[in-house]
């Protein structure tokens, strides 16, 4: 089955379901959204530590194409963490997507995470950081936390060739408040930038529930 005929599956079969539930009817197409997402994040158990926004200079247009990227953005992200022998167990992800006022493209990524001292006593994995870094390191004023998310931009900016090399390509950070992240991240539906539920990146996102009708 091609990529659109899945997003189209998934608009026919999935997105309705929102009005059909008691609770949900009355809230709006955004509001209806994130209870879903909320109540998906908690009963599925996700822990997202990490809110990524990759923006592209040479960004997409078509979201299509842009969930065709995603694959190649989600393999990297995993192959940093698991280079090697990737376990059932890995962090999970979930993809969303935002349109400039010029019509490009960026995305957000909602990402769990892994023990920091695990991640640096156990990955093999060679990584990329700034002089200034390792002279933080040396004097103490930096944390493996923070050399992990330094490493991972870099990754990102190494493997995906969209986002060159510029500091505003790349902005990771901790999750904060979910609820918070959830609200921003679904802020497209107020507008007319997508049609259905195109934001949210069925396919890359680990929304086993959803893809698979058990809701």
């Amino acid at each position: 089955m091609s990529k659109l005929n899945k997003i189209k599956k998934f608009e026919i079969s999935s997105s309705p379901c929102h009005f059909t539930k008691r609770k949900y009817r009355g809230l709006s197409k955004r509001k209806t959204t994130e209870k879903w997402l909320k109540e998906v994040s908690k009963r599925e158990g996700f822990e997202f530590k990490y809110f990524l926004t990759l923006s592209f200079y040479k960004a997409q247009t078509s979201v299509i194409s842009q969930y065709i990227d995603n694959v190649h953005i989600k393999k990297v992200l995993i192959d940093f963490f698991y280079p090697n022998k990737k376990p059932i167990n890995r962090i999970r992800f979930w993809f969303f997507v935002e349109r400039h006022l010029d019509n490009h493209l960026h995305l957000h990524i909602l990402m769990e995470g892994i023990d920091s001292i695990e991640w640096l006593s156990k990955r093999n994995r060679k990584i990329i950081i700034s002089k200034r870094t390792i002279l933080d390191i040396v004097h103490g004023n930096y944390s493996i936390e923070e050399v992990m998310i330094e490493a991972v931009t870099h990754h990102l900016q190494a493997y995906v060739l969209r986002l060159g090399t510029g500091k505003q390509g790349v902005d990771m950070r901790k999750i904060g408040d979910i609820k918070r992240r959830i609200q921003y991240v679904n802020k497209s539906l107020e507008g007319l930038d997508f049609n259905c539920w195109d934001h949210i990146d069925w396919e890359n996102s680990d929304l086993e529930a959803m893809q698979t009708g058990s809701i």
